[in-house]
């Protein structure tokens, strides 16, 4: 009986060593994931640290995707029968059935839009395509047809149903997410890791970028600003923990037209290009709002900016360069050491 007993406890022992390594087996140690690949035009990368090589592959296969659909869906022109350009086709005043994604970034940007006092907002459509922001035009746009551009671009000229899931525009209304697309990408890809187990990770689309959780060495995500003309060394280096930061630079996607050039962020409120300043760092949370702030930041300046800045909770990190890209820019910040010292 005694042998017998051994005997049994021998094969639980063995067997619960098996079911142990299966156990090993079934749950790797987590690595470092990152994979690329391409969205709006610029390098799309994604970093995933705390799941499984599996799980975090799959896991940003799906971000990707979503990311890809949120470009799909806030095209102006798009042919999605649920995307922006569904609701610029139709008859003016006609409500729209779209992607609830596109509602809520739709209804977030006529927030930015109030803020900013109408500086940058959701409906600038008519503006962009004066200025040949999608493509390209060979005349400089005439005074009567940016006043009758600005006026498109007021932040009540969209009616906007949550309930129905519906968006209606004015008559001669344009609506176009520049400014806006991008960061809502990032934050969606976010939501998707999120969901699926992630709490350390990092997402990179152009010059937007967003951290969640403690990063590679537990300091955060390290993001290091680029060294600019004047300069010989980068301008800063922070490092993001469940924040993004946004660069919004008059150099990256300049509009040229009968041999002048300007920059692509066109002051909604006079339908002039912006001017006086150079790029502008902004961090919060959202990438959506970053990128809201840093746009809305270019446009209008660290004054009036400083201003409607503290009227924000919690308040953003900004950085300006004022100049006009002739010499060294001056620096302006607003609220950019607490950025660092987080």
């Amino acid at each position: 009986m005694i042998d017998r007993v051994r005997g049994l406890a021998g094969f639980l022992v063995v067997l619960s060593g098996l079911l142990f390594a299966s156990v090993l087996v079934a749950q790797p140690p987590a690595e470092a994931v990152r994979l690329a690949s391409e969205a709006f035009g610029e390098r799309l990368e994604i970093e995933v640290r705390d799941l499984p090589r599996d799980r975090a592959e799959d896991a940003i296969r799906a971000a990707i995707t979503e990311i890809h659909e949120i470009e799909v869906l806030t095209r102006p022109d798009g042919a999605a029968t649920d995307g922006l350009g569904a609701l610029n086709r139709a008859p003016a005043e006609t409500a729209v059935v779209i992607d609830r994604r596109l509602l809520a970034l739709l209804s977030r940007a006529v927030d930015f839009c109030v803020w900013s006092q109408g500086a940058h907002g959701p409906l600038g459509g008519q503006l962009y395509d004066l200025w040949g922001l999608h493509r390209p035009v060979t005349s400089h746009p005439q005074p009567r047809d940016l006043a009758r551009g600005s006026a498109s671009a007021h932040c009540d000229r969209i009616l906007l149903d949550a309930k129905a899931g519906t968006a209606e525009l004015a008559q001669g209304t344009r609506a176009d997410l520049w400014g806006f697309a991008e960061g809502y990408a990032v934050d969606r890809a976010v939501a998707v890791l999120e969901d699926r187990g992630a709490t350390n990770l990092w997402v990179e689309v152009g010059r937007i970028d967003r951290a969640v959780g403690d990063g590679p060495a537990g300091r955060g995500w390290r993001v290091t600003l680029p060294v600019v003309e004047g300069f010989t060394q980068p301008l800063d280096e922070v490092w993001l923990h469940d924040r993004a930061l946004v660069m919004a630079n008059v150099d990256d996607r300049r509009l040229d037209i009968a041999g002048d050039s300007y920059p692509p962020f066109i002051d909604q409120r006079s339908g002039e290009p912006a001017g006086g300043i150079q790029a502008t760092f902004a961090s919060t949370e959202l990438a959506l709002d970053s990128q809201g702030v840093a746009t809305a930041m270019l446009i209008t300046g660290n004054r009036l900016g400083t201003s409607l800045l503290g009227a924000l909770r919690p308040l953003p990190s900004v950085l300006w360069m004022i100049g006009d890209g002739s010499g060294a820019p001056l620096l302006a910040a607003y609220q950019w050491s607490k950025l660092k010292t987080r």
